[in-house]
């Protein structure tokens, strides 16, 4: 009897433990799911409303529509960066503005016979070129000139599409520096797009004035603010975009900016709750993700639509920031 009663157990504990496996195994499945396949696609839009002193009457109820860290690479398809501009349009914006990386630099690389390196996404690119001239017969060797050209198309046919009532802005990153700066420039220029490379463009209706000033990649040190302020006006609201939200640091002290938009960090991408981003880029680590108040400038940092290696997210969900401007 005693012995039967323990095989019973024994069947019993197997049983259990076959079962809990089997939940185990769905839950890792499940995790796995979400943070690869569901929360890089659940973009969050999200509205503030920005007071900001001194905003004249004109541009009170005006639509800010930021959208940062796009990284055009094999997660972030021409599809999916349709779906992001028809989300932004929705918002219907005053202004858009892009706040860098619109490219990306891929971290494993390979090397070249030269010495230099080749990344991943530049080697994919060149031999899809390649494969295409062997198939209409014209044999081409090696060439990394095609690196990003799919890139560029991709940002073009999709950020062309932007339906601001005004104007869109962008600001180059890292990204867009350590790969095809050249092709990334020429993407926004094709889609009317205003570049802001150390310079401001001024709105100006009815005497009152509202200033947006770009300050170029901080991390490649091609950033230029004393630039800026010469020129800038010394009426009205100016608000900056800089791809590194810890520059913030330093264009406060000037105080004559009353808001920076910034991105960069990606809020983390991986968010442990109590813990915080483990990850975070160097230049993006004092003000990772959302409103800080620095000195007496506010600083808003988005969390991107895109990503970079590896492609998943937890608790930081992917962001278009929609501000709408008021005054104190």
């Amino acid at each position: 009897m005693l012995i039967r009663y323990f095989i019973k157990l024994f069947f019993k504990l197997i049983k259990l433990f076959i079962l809990f496996m089997i939940i185990l195994g769905l839950s890792v499945l499940g995790f796995f799911l979400y943070i690869y396949q569901i929360e890089p696609q659940w973009i969050k839009v999200k509205n503030i409303e920005l007071s900001l002193p001194n905003l004249d009457s004109e541009f009170i109820g005006w639509k800010i529509v930021q959208i940062s860290d796009i990284h055009i690479n094999e997660w972030m398809t021409q599809k999916r960066l349709n779906k992001i501009v028809k989300l932004v349009n929705q918002q219907s914006p005053d202004i858009v503005v892009l706040t860098g990386d619109f490219f990306s630099q891929n971290t494993t690389e390979l090397q070249r016979l030269d010495g230099t390196s080749l990344s991943y996404r530049k080697k994919r690119a060149s031999s899809l070129f390649q494969r295409l001239m062997n198939k209409i017969g014209i044999s081409t060797p090696q060439s990394p000139a095609h690196s990003y050209t799919i890139d560029q198309e991709i940002l073009t046919k999709s950020l062309i599409n932007l339906k601001p009532n005004y104007k869109s802005f962008s600001v180059l990153g890292n990204h867009d520096y350590a790969t095809e700066v050249t092709l990334v420039e020429k993407a926004l220029e094709d889609s009317h797009i205003i570049n802001l490379k150390n310079d401001f463009y001024t709105f100006e209706k009815n005497n009152a004035i509202l200033n947006i000033a770009g300050v170029d990649c901080f991390t490649y040190r091609k950033n230029n603010i004393k630039k800026i302020l010469k020129n800038l006006p010394e009426k009205g609201v100016n608000i900056l975009l800089v791809h590194e939200p810890d520059y913030a640091q330093y264009s406060a002290k000037f105080d004559r900016f009353q808001l920076q938009l910034s991105g960069h960090s990606h809020g983390g991408q991986i968010r442990i709750p109590f813990m915080g981003a483990p990850f975070l880029p160097p230049n993006g680590r004092t003000y990772p993700q959302g409103l800080y108040q620095v000195q007496n400038m506010i600083q808003y940092t988005n969390r991107g639509v895109g990503m970079a290696y590896p492609y998943i997210r937890f608790n930081c969900r992917p962001e278009i920031t929609v501000f709408t401007l008021n005054s104190k």
